[in-house]
């Protein structure tokens, strides 16, 4: 297949007006392709580096450093007349949030449309190109400094081609998932995850992304989620990554040494001294509070290991599913989403969000029937 019509290192565009413009055209497309590069080693937030836009006339490519005036891409991501194609768009959305304060209102997902349309569970960009366009493409400039300026030729050309292909795969996709009656399975999921992930990165949440927090007991796990939401906040205020200020390890260590000590880390050595130099008062503060607040409900886990037999019952089953709909099983129900629906029914809750909707006609039942006794 040849390749799509355009320039292959475009040079980019550096001035508001011809930003501008640009967004005009992809405001009148109706359906765009778009990625973006950034930089996030040592910050929280991505520092946009360049937005790769394709349509049908060909790829742009934004050196968003040069930029000064995001509203009018703000305004083609808020048209619902908009299509956005891209591909793996997670980090994506938190690139466009930062520049323009907003996301997409449109977006699909080639990644996502892939699993539905039975292509494999979390298919690389160039993989799918491959599979479906029959096109091989490099890794190029995969670990490229996207910041640092000029950018290279070969920089440009692997930008472009992140874009190059995206709306290709869009008309492929979409017309494989409508044969399957699956876009609505997709746009279902896609919303779900959109708003799972905003739960998610809410700091009160960031507790949960911590390993190791099920063997804290529910006081520990108490001080565990006051200690992470202070360090999510700080690090959003401090714009650093949350490794900088404090370790997970660290705060596992806290939490778990705080329940034994009645919070008395002040006069031990269970705070290291840089801790303690830096954060020991704060961190003193966090663990009081939240020992005199004493822990909720959530902070009651459920130990799920007693239940290895039913979770083992509960994959096979999604297996068997996954078999009969041609669906990757890591799509139709992940581990983590098959101990949250345990947990749920451990605890007389209603079935999760992820269990309703198009998976209550494809594996909920099933897997509900396992947890029948």
């Amino acid at each position: 297949m040849p390749e799509p019509a355009t320039t292959l290192a475009p040079r980019p565009i550096t001035s508001d007006a011809h930003f501008a413009k640009a967004c005009r055209r992809w405001a009148a497309a109706g359906v765009i392709g778009l990625d973006t590069e950034f930089i996030r080693e040592r910050t929280y937030y991505p520092r946009p580096a360049l937005l790769q836009v394709s349509d049908a006339e060909g790829a742009l490519l934004v050196d968003t450093t040069a930029i000064s005036d995001h509203g009018p891409l703000a305004e083609v991501l808020a048209d619902p007349d908009v299509v956005v194609v891209m591909h793996a768009c997670g980090e994506d959305l938190e690139v466009l949030e930062v520049m323009t304060g907003t996301g997409p209102r449109r977006v699909f997902d080639t990644q996502l449309a892939a699993a539905f349309a039975g292509l494999g569970f979390a298919l690389g960009y160039r993989a799918l190109v491959a599979t479906l366009l029959d096109i091989n493409l490099d890794k190029g400039e995969t670990r490229s400094d996207w910041l640092r300026r000029p950018l290279s030729p070969s920089q440009l050309h692997y930008a472009t081609l992140d874009v190059l292909y995206l709306l290709p795969l869009y008309r492929h996709l979409s017309s494989t998932l409508e044969r399957l009656k699956r876009s609505a399975w997709v746009e279902e999921e896609f919303a779900h995850q959109r708003r799972a992930g905003a739960d998610g990165s809410r700091p009160e949440a960031a507790c949960l992304r911590i390993r190791g927090r099920g063997a804290l007991s529910p006081a520990g796990h108490a001080v565990l989620r006051r200690l992470c939401a202070w360090r999510e906040r700080e690090a959003m205020t401090r714009d650093k990554p949350r490794r900088h200020l404090l370790s997970d390890e660290a705060l596992l260590a806290l939490a778990d040494a705080a329940t034994r000590t009645g919070g008395r880390l002040n006069s031990d050595r269970t705070m290291p001294d840089p801790i303690r130099r830096r954060y020991g008062s704060v961190v003193v503060e966090c663990i009081r509070d939240a020992l005199a607040d004493g822990p909720t409900d959530a902070d009651h886990l459920v130990d799920l290991r007693p239940h290895t037999e039913t979770l083992a019952r509960m994959r096979d089953t999604t297996r068997q599913a996954a078999q009969r709909c041609a669906l990757a099983p890591e799509l139709l129900a992940p581990r983590r989403a098959l101990q949250s629906l345990l947990t749920a029914t451990l605890k007389d809750e209603a079935v999760p969000a992820e269990f309703q909707g198009w998976r209550s006609t494809v594996v909920t039942p099933a897997l509900l029937d396992c947890l029948r006794p």
